[in-house]
């Protein structure tokens, strides 16, 4: 009986430790699905919400990316915009929502693949946003490239990516 005792608690405390270890120090791949969740977090906004919160969103939002960012958007029915710099980025964000009452975007299927220097990693997803309170979703595949910079994984591409309809 002591004997099963104690596998119980050795069991137990390998568990706990490995529980642990992830909370710890998870791996690239869970950092950066966080650093994307959170990203989809900030630029989502209520209606109603106030100018000050939204322009601090917007200002965090700024700094999940480097300082030269491509983003490369084709949207069907609106054409393909191009933005070079973290500040056009930041800019475009405070115009759309200025546009637009309020947005819940959120990033769904996220696949992340990185490189065996563990520095560059790419991650692919979906975007599903609903804006003004509408029913109806928008859908728009995208692909990400960070780079781990000081730390920190920093995304320095975003592309919209065609889909077969």
């Amino acid at each position: 009986m002591k004997n099963v005792f104690r596998l119980v608690l050795l069991l137990g405390l390998i568990a706990l430790g490995y529980w642990a270890w992830t909370v710890m120090f998870p791996s690239p791949q869970e950092v950066i699905r966080g650093r994307l969740l959170k990203m989809a977090q900030l630029a989502s906004f209520p209606a109603g919400q106030g100018n000050l919160s939204r322009v601090a969103d917007i200002q965090r939002l700024g700094t999940y990316f480097t300082d030269e960012i491509e983003v490369v958007m084709d949207v069907p029915g609106i054409g393909t915009h191009t933005f070079n710099r973290r500040e056009e980025v930041t800019q475009a964000a405070m115009g759309a929502k200025s546009a637009v009452s309020s947005v819940k975007a959120d990033f769904i299927d996220i696949e992340i693949d990185l490189a065996p220097s563990q520095q560059l990693a790419n991650a692919n997803l979906t975007l599903r946003a609903t804006v003004n309170g509408q029913k109806d979703f928008v859908i728009q595949e995208l692909k990400f490239s960070l780079k781990k910079v000081n730390g920190d994984w920093l995304v320095n591409k975003i592309q919209t990516v065609k889909t077969l309809k």
